[in-house]
C-alpha cells in the first residue's frame, strides 16, 4: 500500500487549527527565543539581551492581543446580529483618501490598536529613555541620548505594525475564510497598516539621521558611548571596537535596515491607483520584494521576527496550498461567443471542496495559462454556482469508493471574458502601437486561440428581447482545446439567500458573478418546487396511527411542543423571492447571453429572475441611474422584507453604485480585485 498525503484547503472548517496552531506554535517559539538569545543572537539588535523583561512582555501582549482579536472576529462571525450592528455607518460618505464608510467595527479597530501601542510604549519607552539617559551622561554624552530611545521606541511599534500587514495577506487566510471577513476588508485593513508601517519606518529613519547630526558634532567622542553602525551597543561591542563574530554581525544593523527602506519605498510607489490599476504586475512582482524585506528586517531586530511570525506561518501555508493547486494542469475548452467574448469550460476536481462550508455562489480562481503567460496569474469569477455542489461532496466513506476508481469525479465549471475594446477588430500586421499593445494583454492571448465572430448588429428592444431565444442556438465559431492551471477556489463571504429581494448591478464582464447568482436563484426554486410536490405525496401516504396510550399520548404532545418550536420549511415562506439583474453594456459589446436559459426538466422560467440590458452608447442610452433603478426596486416591493445588492464592473461603476445604495439604504457588496 501507497500512503498518499491530502492537502485540504483552507476552508472554514479546516482554517481553525491552522490558525490555532500558528498562534501557538509562534508564541512557544518566539519566547522560548528570549530566553536562548544570549547564545543564539541572530539578529542586529536583540532586544532581550539589554531588556530581557520588556521584551519577553513585548511578546506577551502581542499574542495576547491577537488570541483577544481572534475571539472578537469569531463572535462577530458566529451572530449575525453582532455583525450587522458592527457594520453600522458612522459616517454618511466616505473617508477621504482611503474611500472606504465609517463604521462601528472601524472605530472599535482603531481603538484597539491605539490602545496596543499605548501598551507597547507603556512597556518600554519609561526603559529605554532612563537606560540612555544613563549611559549618555556616563559617558559624558548630554545631547541626543532621547533621540536614540526614540528610535528603539518607533522600531517596536514597527514591530507589531509588520505583524498586523502580514496577517491578511494570504488568499487562503485563515482570518478571512473562518471569521467571514470579505477580501474588500482584508485588502483595507492590509493597505492601511502598510502605509501605517511605511510611516513608521520612515519616522524610524529620519529621528535616527537627526541623531546622526548631533553624532557628528563630536564623533570622537560620542562613539564610545553610542557607535554609529549601531547605538544600542558600546563601541567595543560592535566592529571595528570588536572583531569577534557577534561583534561583527552587529554592525550590519545600518545596512539591514537601509535595505529594508529601499524595498519598502519601492512598494509604496507601485501602489497608487494609477500604478497598481493599470500595471498590476509591476505593482505584484514588486511587492514580492516585501519577501526579501521581511527576511532582511528580521535580521534587523529579533522582535520583529516575534510579530512577523504568525503571519509568516499563515502565509507560508497559503503559499504551499496554492503552489499544490496549480501544480496540476487541467485540460479546458474555449468557446467563442461572438462579438469579441469567450467562454472558457474546464472539470474542477470535487476535492477542491473538501470541508468547504461556504453558501454563496460567489467564488473566484486564479487561472495560469502558460501559453499566454509564463509569470502571470489572473482573477476571474465562475459564472458556475459552485456552492450548490458542496451537498454532492462525498463523504470519507464515499471517498474511499471514489479513490479506488481510475477517474476522478468532477465538476464542470465556466468562466466568462472578453477581448479589451480597442483589440475587438484587431488585424494583426497593424502598426498601431495602442492595438499592437492590447494584442500582447493576457485575455487577448488566450482569446487569440479560437476564431471570434463579430457581431456587428445594433439590438433595439425588441431585438433584445428577441436575441435571448435565438442566440443560444447560434453555432460556435470554433472551439479550442488547451490546457491550464487552477488556484481555488475562493468564496465570497456575502450570501444573497439572507435576503428578501438581491439587485444585481453589473457592467460589463462583471455580469460574471450575477450569472452566478442567478443559477443560486434558479437552483432552489426548483429545489423548493420538488419539495412542494413531495411533501403532499408523503402526506397523502402516511399510514393510519395506531392507538396510543396515555404514556405515548404525552410523550407525542411534548415532542410536538418541541418541534413547533424549530423553523418548519412548510409554514415558513422562503426568504429570497427576487432576483433582479440589470446589466450595463455597451451597445458595440451587446451579445445575447446563453446562461440565462430556464433549468431543469420542465425548462420553465424561474418566477422572481428578471434579466434586464441597459445599453450605452451610439444606439443606446446614457449612463445607467442606479439610484432610481434601486429606488424602484424597493418601492415595489412595499418596503417589506431586506434587500441586498451586487455590484460588479470597472471601479468608478462600482463606486457609483456604492453610493446609490447607501443614499436609498440598502445594504451591498462590492466586488474588486485592488
Amino acid at each position: 500500500m501507497v500512503a498518499v498525503l491530502k492537502i485540504k484547503r483552507i476552508t472554514p472548517r479546516t482554517c481553525l487549527w491552522p490558525l490555532a496552531g500558528s498562534l501557538v506554535a509562534s508564541f512557544a517559539l518566539s519566547i522560548g527565543l528570549t530566553f536562548r538569545s544570549d547564545h543564539h543572537c541572530y539578529a542586529g539588535v536583540c532586544g532581550e539581551v539589554l531588556f530581557p523583561l520588556q521584551a519577553r512582555l513585548h511578546v506577551v501582549v502581542w499574542y495576547s492581543w491577537l488570541s483577544i482579536s481572534v475571539t472578537i472576529l469569531a463572535l462577530r462571525a458566529f451572530h449575525p446580529s453582532i455583525r450587522r450592528k458592527l457594520q453600522t455607518q458612522l459616517y454618511g460618505g466616505q473617508l477621504p483618501v482611503i474611500g472606504k464608510s465609517f463604521t462601528i467595527s472601524g472605530a472599535l479597530v482603531v481603538l484597539w490598536i491605539l490602545s496596543l501601542y499605548g501598551i507597547i510604549i507603556g512597556i518600554w519607552w519609561l526603559r529605554l529613555q532612563g537606560y540612555f539617559i544613563k549611559r549618555g551622561e556616563a559617558g559624558s554624552v548630554h545631547n541626543g541620548n532621547r533621540r536614540v530611545a526614540a528610535v528603539a521606541l518607533t522600531g517596536h511599534f514597527a514591530d507589531v505594525t509588520m505583524g498586523m500587514v502580514l496577517l491578511p495577506v494570504a488568499r487562503n487566510s485563515a482570518l478571512s475564510s473562518f471569521f467571514r471577513l470579505s477580501h474588500s476588508t482584508t485588502f483595507a485593513f492590509h493597505m492601511i497598516q502598510a502605509y501605517v508601517l511605511f510611516g513608521l519606518v520612515l519616522l524610524h529613519g529620519l529621528i535616527y539621521a537627526s541623531w546622526v547630526s548631533v553624532f557628528n558634532t563630536n564623533p570622537d567622542l560620542i562613539r564610545l558611548t553610542y557607535p554609529v553602525l549601531n547605538p544600542t551597543y558600546f563601541y567595543n561591542q560592535v566592529w571595528p571596537g570588536g572583531r569577534g563574530s557577534f561583534e561583527v554581525w552587529r554592525a550590519s544593523l545600518i545596512f539591514t535596515g537601509s535595505i529594508t527602506s529601499v524595498i519598502m519605498v519601492a512598494i509604496f510607489l507601485t501602489t497608487f491607483p494609477a500604478i497598481r490599476r493599470k500595471h498590476f504586475n509591476l505593482f505584484y512582482f514588486t511587492h514580492l520584494l516585501s519577501i526579501v524585506a521581511v527576511i532582511v528586517v528580521c535580521l534587523h531586530a529579533s522582535t520583529m521576527f516575534y510579530c512577523t511570525a504568525p503571519g509568516l506561518a499563515m502565509w507560508v501555508l497559503d503559499w504551499g496550498m496554492r503552489i499544490y493547486e496549480l501544480s496540476g494542469k487541467m485540460d479546458s475548452s474555449l468557446e467563442a461567443l461572438g462579438n469579441g467574448w469567450f467562454c472558457l469550460t474546464l472539470p474542477l476536481p470535487r476535492r477542491r471542496l473538501d470541508g468547504c462550508a461556504c453558501y454563496s455562489p460567489l467564488a473566484h480562481f486564479h487561472i495560469h495559462h502558460t501559453g499566454s503567460s509564463i509569470r502571470e496569474v489572473h482573477p476571474f469569477t465562475t459564472i458556475t454556482h459552485l456552492a450548490s455542489q458542496k451537498v454532492a461532496t462525498p463523504s470519507s466513506t464515499a471517498r474511499k469508493t471514489i479513490a479506488s476508481n481510475t477517474t476522478e469525479e468532477t465538476i464542470m465549471i465556466q468562466f466568462l471574458f472578453r477581448k479589451s475594446r480597442s483589440s475587438h477588430a484587431f488585424v494583426p500586421n497593424t502598426n498601431h502601437p495602442r492595438e499592437e499593445k492590447s494584442s500582447k494583454q493576457w485575455t487577448n492571448k488566450l482569446a487569440s486561440l479560437v476564431e471570434d465572430v463579430s457581431t456587428t448588429e445594433k439590438p433595439d428592444h425588441k431585438q433584445q428581447e428577441e436575441a435571448s431565444e435565438s442566440q443560444p442556438n447560434r453555432p460556435i465559431s470554433s472551439t479550442h482545446h488547451t490546457s491550464l492551471r487552477l488556484e481555488g477556489p475562493y468564496f465570497t463571504p456575502a450570501n444573497p439567500g439572507f435576503y428578501n429581494t438581491v439587485i444585481c448591478l453589473v457592467a460589463g464582464t462583471g455580469i460574471s458573478g450575477a450569472i452566478a447568482i442567478a443559477a443560486a436563484f434558479t437552483a432552489q426554486s426548483a429545489t423548493e418546487r420538488e419539495q412542494a410536490i413531495a411533501i403532499p405525496a408523503a402526506l397523502s401516504a402516511e399510514p393510519v396511527p395506531e392507538p396510543k396510550t396515555a404514556a405515548m399520548v404525552s410523550a407525542t404532545k411534548t415532542t410536538n411542543a418541541a418541534n413547533d418550536n424549530r423553523p418548519s420549511s412548510i409554514h415558513n415562506p422562503r426568504r429570497w423571492t427576487r432576483c433582479i439583474i440589470i446589466w450595463s453594456v455597451r451597445s458595440a459589446d451587446y451579445i445575447a447571453l446563453p446562461f440565462f436559459k430556464p433549468q431543469g426538466k420542465e425548462g420553465k422560467e424561474t418566477p422572481g429572475l428578471e434579466i434586464r440590458t441597459h445599453l450605452t452608447g451610439p444606439g443606446g442610452h446614457g449612463r445607467l441611474d442606479m439610484e432610481k433603478a434601486i429606488s424602484e426596486i424597493c418601492a415595489a416591493d412595499g418596503g417589506g422584507g431586506r434587500t441586498w445588492c451586487y455590484l460588479s464592473g470597472p471601479n468608478a461603476f462600482i463606486e457609483g453604485g456604492e453610493r446609490a445604495c447607501r443614499r436609498v439604504g440598502v445594504e451591498y457588496y462590492g466586488a474588486r480585485w485592488s
